[in-house]
Protein backbone atom coordinates (compact mmCIF):
# COMPACT_ATOMS: atom_id res chain seq x y z
CA UNK A 1 0.00 0.00 0.00
CA UNK A 2 0.99 3.81 -0.64
CA UNK A 3 1.82 5.71 2.59
CA UNK A 4 2.36 9.65 2.67
CA UNK A 5 5.12 9.61 4.89
CA UNK A 6 6.32 11.94 7.94
CA UNK A 7 9.82 11.47 9.15
CA UNK A 8 10.31 12.73 13.10
CA UNK A 9 12.70 12.89 15.84
CA UNK A 10 9.80 10.63 17.67
CA UNK A 11 9.09 6.78 17.70
CA UNK A 12 5.33 6.65 17.53
CA UNK A 13 3.93 3.10 19.30
CA UNK A 14 0.65 1.58 18.40
CA UNK A 15 -1.71 2.48 20.58
CA UNK A 16 0.38 6.14 21.54
CA UNK A 17 -1.15 9.29 21.09
CA UNK A 18 1.53 11.93 19.29
CA UNK A 19 0.05 15.53 19.28
CA UNK A 20 1.56 17.42 16.07
CA UNK A 21 1.94 20.87 14.66
CA UNK A 22 1.82 21.65 11.06
CA UNK A 23 3.12 24.59 9.45
CA UNK A 24 5.08 23.68 6.62
CA UNK A 25 3.74 24.10 3.27
CA UNK A 26 4.20 20.27 2.53
CA UNK A 27 3.02 18.79 5.27
CA UNK A 28 0.11 20.84 5.37
CA UNK A 29 -1.03 19.86 2.21
CA UNK A 30 0.04 15.74 3.04
CA UNK A 31 -2.53 16.42 6.38
CA UNK A 32 -5.69 18.26 4.12
CA UNK A 33 -5.39 15.01 2.05
CA UNK A 34 -5.44 12.61 4.71
CA UNK A 35 -8.29 14.78 6.33
CA UNK A 36 -10.12 14.30 2.74
CA UNK A 37 -9.99 10.86 2.36
CA UNK A 38 -9.80 9.89 5.92
CA UNK A 39 -6.60 8.11 5.84
CA UNK A 40 -4.03 7.87 7.72
CA UNK A 41 -0.30 8.69 7.09
CA UNK A 42 2.69 7.11 8.40
CA UNK A 43 5.41 8.37 11.22
CA UNK A 44 8.90 7.22 10.98
CA UNK A 45 12.16 8.14 12.85
CA UNK A 46 14.40 10.21 11.20
CA UNK A 47 17.67 8.35 10.14
CA UNK A 48 19.82 10.95 9.11
CA UNK A 49 18.24 14.33 8.32
CA UNK A 50 16.38 16.91 9.96
CA UNK A 51 12.48 17.35 10.31
CA UNK A 52 12.64 20.86 8.52
CA UNK A 53 13.70 21.76 5.26
CA UNK A 54 15.24 19.01 2.82
CA UNK A 55 13.91 15.28 2.90
CA UNK A 56 15.14 13.26 5.63
CA UNK A 57 16.59 9.42 5.28
CA UNK A 58 13.72 7.50 7.62
CA UNK A 59 14.12 4.30 9.50
CA UNK A 60 12.24 1.69 7.51
CA UNK A 61 9.87 0.47 10.73
CA UNK A 62 7.53 2.92 11.27
CA UNK A 63 3.76 3.75 12.67
CA UNK A 64 0.65 4.45 10.84
CA UNK A 65 -1.13 7.53 12.44
CA UNK A 66 -4.75 8.00 12.37
CA UNK A 67 -5.77 11.86 12.95
CA UNK A 68 -8.20 11.54 16.31
CA UNK A 69 -8.26 15.78 16.65
CA UNK A 70 -7.49 18.63 14.24
CA UNK A 71 -7.44 22.13 15.10
CA UNK A 72 -7.65 24.62 12.35
CA UNK A 73 -5.20 27.54 12.92
CA UNK A 74 -4.62 30.66 10.73
CA UNK A 75 -2.76 30.59 6.93
CA UNK A 76 -3.25 27.07 7.28
CA UNK A 77 -2.05 25.83 10.08
CA UNK A 78 -2.75 22.81 12.30
CA UNK A 79 -2.72 21.33 15.77
CA UNK A 80 -3.12 17.15 15.87
CA UNK A 81 -3.77 14.82 18.11
CA UNK A 82 -2.83 11.54 15.78
CA UNK A 83 -2.97 7.88 17.52
CA UNK A 84 -0.96 5.17 16.64
CA UNK A 85 -1.68 2.21 14.60
CA UNK A 86 -0.13 -0.33 13.23
CA UNK A 87 3.71 -1.17 12.47
CA UNK A 88 4.64 -1.32 8.93
CA UNK A 89 7.58 -1.99 6.77
CA UNK A 90 9.21 0.90 4.32
CA UNK A 91 9.88 -1.08 1.31
CA UNK A 92 10.68 1.75 -1.12
CA UNK A 93 10.33 5.69 -1.44
CA UNK A 94 8.10 6.00 -4.55
CA UNK A 95 7.69 9.82 -4.47
CA UNK A 96 10.16 12.55 -2.13
CA UNK A 97 8.47 15.74 -3.44
CA UNK A 98 6.22 17.61 -2.16
CA UNK A 99 6.37 15.65 1.27
CA UNK A 100 7.74 11.51 1.27
CA UNK A 101 5.31 8.80 -0.27
CA UNK A 102 6.47 5.23 0.18
CA UNK A 103 5.20 1.57 -0.77
CA UNK A 104 4.88 -0.48 2.67
CA UNK A 105 3.88 -3.29 3.97
CA UNK A 106 1.97 -3.63 7.15
CA UNK A 107 3.88 -5.80 9.89
CA UNK A 108 1.64 -8.39 11.67
CA UNK A 109 2.21 -8.39 15.04
CA UNK A 110 3.25 -11.36 17.13
CA UNK A 111 0.80 -11.71 20.06
CA UNK A 112 2.10 -14.86 22.23
CA UNK A 113 -0.36 -15.44 25.02
CA UNK A 114 1.49 -18.81 26.47
CA UNK A 115 2.28 -18.72 30.19
CA UNK A 116 5.94 -17.64 29.35
CA UNK A 117 4.86 -14.72 27.31
CA UNK A 118 1.80 -13.80 30.81
CA UNK A 119 4.74 -14.40 33.20
CA UNK A 120 6.71 -11.86 31.55
CA UNK A 121 4.20 -9.55 31.24
CA UNK A 122 3.66 -9.73 34.77
CA UNK A 123 6.85 -9.42 35.42
CA UNK A 124 7.66 -6.12 33.49
CA UNK A 125 4.15 -4.34 34.63
CA UNK A 126 6.00 -5.22 38.06
CA UNK A 127 9.35 -3.56 36.95
CA UNK A 128 7.48 -0.68 35.42
CA UNK A 129 5.71 0.21 38.07
CA UNK A 130 9.03 0.59 39.95
CA UNK A 131 10.23 2.72 37.80
CA UNK A 132 7.64 4.76 37.06
CA UNK A 133 7.27 5.35 41.22
CA UNK A 134 11.29 6.28 41.29
CA UNK A 135 10.66 8.77 38.07
CA UNK A 136 8.00 10.75 40.04
CA UNK A 137 10.50 10.72 42.94
CA UNK A 138 13.17 11.56 41.40
CA UNK A 139 10.84 15.31 40.59
CA UNK A 140 9.09 14.90 44.09
CA UNK A 141 5.83 14.29 42.70
CA UNK A 142 3.73 11.42 44.84
CA UNK A 143 3.46 8.06 43.01
CA UNK A 144 0.12 7.57 41.00
CA UNK A 145 -1.85 4.27 39.69
CA UNK A 146 -1.21 3.15 36.72
CA UNK A 147 -3.58 1.89 34.66
CA UNK A 148 -1.59 -0.75 32.25
CA UNK A 149 -3.23 -3.14 29.95
CA UNK A 150 -3.20 -6.97 30.32
CA UNK A 151 -2.96 -7.54 26.71
CA UNK A 152 1.21 -8.78 26.70
CA UNK A 153 1.10 -6.69 23.11
CA UNK A 154 -0.41 -4.16 24.13
CA UNK A 155 1.29 -3.77 27.42
CA UNK A 156 4.94 -4.22 25.74
CA UNK A 157 4.01 -1.18 23.74
CA UNK A 158 2.33 0.85 26.22
CA UNK A 159 5.82 0.48 28.27
CA UNK A 160 8.24 0.94 25.32
CA UNK A 161 6.44 4.25 24.65
CA UNK A 162 6.86 5.43 28.06
CA UNK A 163 10.23 4.48 28.71
CA UNK A 164 13.24 7.00 29.12
CA UNK A 165 15.77 5.61 26.74
CA UNK A 166 17.21 6.71 23.35
CA UNK A 167 14.92 7.21 20.21
CA UNK A 168 17.51 4.27 18.86
CA UNK A 169 16.13 2.00 21.56
CA UNK A 170 12.67 2.11 21.38
CA UNK A 171 13.58 2.49 17.65
CA UNK A 172 14.81 -1.04 18.26
CA UNK A 173 11.76 -2.22 20.79
CA UNK A 174 9.47 -0.62 17.53
CA UNK A 175 10.75 -3.36 14.84
CA UNK A 176 10.46 -6.16 17.38
CA UNK A 177 6.89 -8.21 16.49
CA UNK A 178 7.34 -10.48 19.21
CA UNK A 179 5.60 -9.66 22.14
CA UNK A 180 7.19 -11.66 24.23
CA UNK A 181 10.80 -10.68 23.00
CA UNK A 182 10.02 -7.11 23.64
CA UNK A 183 8.76 -7.66 27.02
CA UNK A 184 11.94 -9.47 27.64
CA UNK A 185 14.15 -6.42 25.88
CA UNK A 186 12.05 -4.23 28.16
CA UNK A 187 12.54 -6.31 31.37
CA UNK A 188 16.22 -6.03 31.11
CA UNK A 189 16.04 -2.22 30.46
CA UNK A 190 13.62 -1.99 33.57
CA UNK A 191 16.17 -3.95 35.88
CA UNK A 192 19.12 -2.28 34.75
CA UNK A 193 17.56 1.65 35.17
CA UNK A 194 15.86 0.63 38.78
CA UNK A 195 19.20 -0.53 39.65
CA UNK A 196 20.62 3.11 38.73
CA UNK A 197 17.74 5.22 40.03
CA UNK A 198 17.32 3.62 43.44
CA UNK A 199 20.79 5.17 44.86
CA UNK A 200 19.35 8.31 43.36
CA UNK A 201 16.19 8.54 44.77
CA UNK A 202 17.80 7.60 48.23
CA UNK A 203 19.66 10.45 47.73
CA UNK A 204 17.62 12.67 47.08
CA UNK A 205 15.22 12.13 49.83
CA UNK A 206 18.13 12.23 52.35
CA UNK A 207 19.10 15.41 50.89
CA UNK A 208 15.25 16.89 51.31
CA UNK A 209 15.48 15.83 54.86
CA UNK A 210 18.33 16.72 55.90
CA UNK A 211 16.98 19.98 53.76
CA UNK A 212 13.98 20.28 56.15
CA UNK A 213 15.80 19.37 59.12
CA UNK A 214 17.94 22.48 58.68
CA UNK A 215 15.80 25.25 58.41
CA UNK A 216 13.94 23.83 61.81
Amino acid sequence: MELPLFPLNVVLFPGATLPLRIFEERYKEMIRRCLEERSPFGVVLIHKGNEVGEPAEPFEVGTTAHIARVEHLPEGRMNLICLGGQRFRLRETIRREPYLVGEVEILASVSEDDAETLDLADTAAVLFGEYHRLCLALSNQWSRTLNMPQHPGDLADFIGNRLGVSLRSKQQLLEECSSRRRLQMEIDILADTIRELTPRVEATRAARWHSLGATN
